[in-house]
């Protein structure tokens, strides 16, 4: 934006030299409690997007229309939005292993509590808690998995984390549909809590002591928000997000009744969408390398296109298909796009970009969601699409005035 500059912070606020982790993991052996981690994160954002796939199934089992049903994923979100930077600045000196371990804890109960739901006010108390542990996750893993390796090593560490984000995201969706296609809807949270109770078993036995020397305050938070350009980050990355899930959130019923694929065919289309996703994010990243704000450009509009045409041709089942597919693809540039960007401004102070940043992406999912049940709800499924492609349009507004700001700027 006119007349920013690179954002600087309070001292004590970049990115620790200090890698007391990496000495205290010799004797397990750093990549262990690294891999650790990356199961950590599989297993908390599997837990994430079961729902996606289990909505007609958790809406038949309740008897409540879909557009509650979603309020299990919005409400997840927007408790893990809260979460993130609370976690940040409470958690102050607090060894990572322990607190990674608490919060597999946490992801236990809620697993457990979904799985057992009677009914639906359980499953939410359930959804509730993983949205607890799920921001407090994100705002220490990636952190933490960079302490445990030495400095050449780090960018390869955060990569495993997220390819635990990624794998999960391949699996989840599918695997909530064809549960709930031939199980009762909460096998699937059985199974996620035999996961997670593996995971904080392995996390135990081998993820290694992790100290930190700092912490964080209120007020490095409120810096990097005065910044015009960091702001208007932040509102690209909220309407990119809200309206996917707008749309992405019942597109398992869309796709199903409105498009008409079959279950098996669906399954197949959805695995199709977690792998092209997965692709997205090398795609994303070899993109980003060249210029990030011009990457998420490209995101913004090949998502927007890709939801238009699900909506618009929704009774086509080759057009959509294909739509799914361009959607994934530009879905994955995401995170590594919206991240790279971000921290081109934020360098001096990328843990607490990274605690913001996973609350704006928790509370967009939780907006989107939300819109798109209301829009279900008191319209119709069409109608979640349409929704979605208009905060879309709102995001690629955004980034282009960015851009063209940006222009008159160094011009």
């Amino acid at each position: 934006m006119p007349g920013d500059r690179t954002l600087s912070v309070p001292q004590g606020s970049s990115i620790p030299k200090h890698r007391a982790g990496a000495a205290s993991a010799a004797g397990k052996g750093p990549w262990v409690g690294v891999w650790a981690i990356a199961l950590g994160a599989f297993a908390i954002v599997l837990a994430e997007f079961l729902p996606v796939g289990l909505l007609p199934g958790i809406s038949r089992g309740f008897d409540i229309s879909e557009g509650k049903a979603a309020l299990t994923i919005s409400s997840t979100a927007v408790f893990a939005f809260l979460a993130a930077p609370i976690t940040t600045v409470v958690i102050g000196q607090v060894n990572r292993k322990w607190a990674l371990l608490s919060l597999s804890v946490l992801l236990i109960i809620a697993n457990v509590l979904s799985s057992i739901a009677s009914e639906f006010l359980i499953l939410m108390v359930g959804r509730i808690i993983l949205g607890l542990a799920l921001g407090g996750f994100w705002a220490i893993a990636v952190t933490a998995a960079g302490n445990l390796v030495a400095n050449d090593k780090v960018s390869s560490a955060s990569s495993l984390v997220f390819a635990g984000i990624s794998v999960a995201a391949v699996v989840a969706v599918p695997a909530g549909s064809y549960v709930s296609a031939h199980f009762d809807w909460r096998v699937a949270f059985i199974i996620s809590s035999v996961l997670s109770t593996a995971t904080a078993i392995f996390q135990l036995l081998y993820l290694p002591s992790i100290t930190t020397c700092h912490g964080f305050k209120l007020v490095q938070f409120v810096c990097i928000l005065r910044s015009k350009r960091i702001r208007g980050i932040f509102g690209t990355i909220l309407f990119i997000v809200a309206g996917q899930y707008a749309g992405f959130t019942f597109v398992t019923p869309y796709l199903g009744r409105v498009s008409g694929i079959g279950n098996s065919d669906l399954n197949i289309l959805l695995c199709g969408y977690g792998l092209m996703a997965v692709a997205g994010n090398f795609v994303g990243g070899a993109l980003a390398k060249r210029s990030p704000q011009f990457a998420v450009l490209v995101t913004a509009i090949s998502i927007l296109l890709s939801v238009l045409v699900v909506a618009a041709f929704a009774a086509y089942a080759t057009p959509v298909c294909v739509a799914v597919m361009v959607w994934a693809l530009a879905w994955g540039m995401v995170p590594v796009c919206t991240q790279l960007w971000l921290f081109n401004f934020t360098r001096e102070s990328a843990e607490v970009a990274q605690a913001i940043n996973t609350s704006v992406f928790q509370l967009s999912i939780g907006l989107g969601s939300l819109v798109g049940s209301l829009a279900v709800t008191h319209i119709g499924l069409h109608a979640s699409m349409w929704f979605g492609a208009g905060i879309l349009a709102l995001a690629l507004t955004l980034v282009v005035s960015i851009s063209h700001a940006e222009r008159v700027r160094v011009g």
